[in-house]
């Protein structure tokens, strides 16, 4: 299995849980192939934790019933008859700020992360990845946890992030919170670990994030662990 990356995504604000009051997490499916949209849902119902509550083979129809019913992820296909999954997730996330949406593909291109990253994407995973990565994937994304499948992470950086080096040394600090953050762990918590203020561990990823020349969180874990500055945990 490959390599996942899995970070807690960049709010400063108080953090919540986007699970209903049962504890389940759940997911709307946005799929215009019948097959694929009732494979996966089979996948995720055999979570007991993860409640499917639709699904639909359209941008403008999984828009209107997204906003009905306000899930706690969107699951969507890169590509749709009537829109692309990039421009879906933007309109979803106006729609119903409370779902958070998880895009999967096939086939991801840089310039769609890119432009799914900008409208507020959260978790990227491949059809051909496992029935275990697609459950991470949605729990990930209902936690605002960043989930990226092994062919999408060389996507995410810039290219001449890694061609290029760092513009500066990573302190011994600064890898640890970089760290902390490939281990999906929130600010609190890496503060908590290393003993620190969240607002120098925040500075740190501030810091590191500059060096790198990186402008997500995201993008400086992956950029870090390229560099060998780093190490991406393994899923399990």
């Amino acid at each position: 299995m490959g390599t996942v990356v899995s970070v807690a995504t960049g709010c400063d604000g108080p953090e919540r849980s986007y699970h209903n009051e049962v504890g389940s997490v759940t997911v709307f499916i946005v799929d215009d192939h019948r097959m694929v949209a009732a494979g996966l849902a089979a996948v995720l119902l055999e979570n007991p934790a993860i409640k499917v509550v639709g699904s639909s083979g359209t941008a403008r129809d999984a828009l209107a019933r997204v906003a009905d019913l306000q899930p706690d992820v969107a699951l969507v296909d890169l590509r749709l008859p009537d829109a692309d999954g990039v421009e879906l997730a933007g309109k979803l996330r106006d729609a119903a700020p409370g779902t958070q949406i998880a895009l999967v593909s096939a086939s991801f291109t840089r310039a769609a992360v890119a432009d799914a990253l900008a409208a507020g994407v959260s978790s990227f995973v491949s059809k051909l990845a496992s029935a275990e990565e697609l459950v991470q994937a949605v729990q990930a994304a209902a936690s605002r946890t960043a989930f990226v499948s092994s062919d999408v992470v060389p996507l995410l950086a810039p290219s001449r992030t890694v061609d290029e080096g760092p513009t500066k040394e990573l302190s011994r600090r600064e890898r640890e919170v970089l760290q902390g953050l490939a281990d999906g762990s929130s600010v609190g918590e890496i503060a908590a670990t290393l003993n620190l203020s969240q607002h120098t561990v925040r500075n740190h990823i501030r810091r590191a994030m500059g060096g790198l020349r990186a402008h997500r969180r995201l993008d400086a874990v992956v950029a870090a662990a390229r560099l060998g500055l780093i190490d991406l945990p393994e899923p399990g």
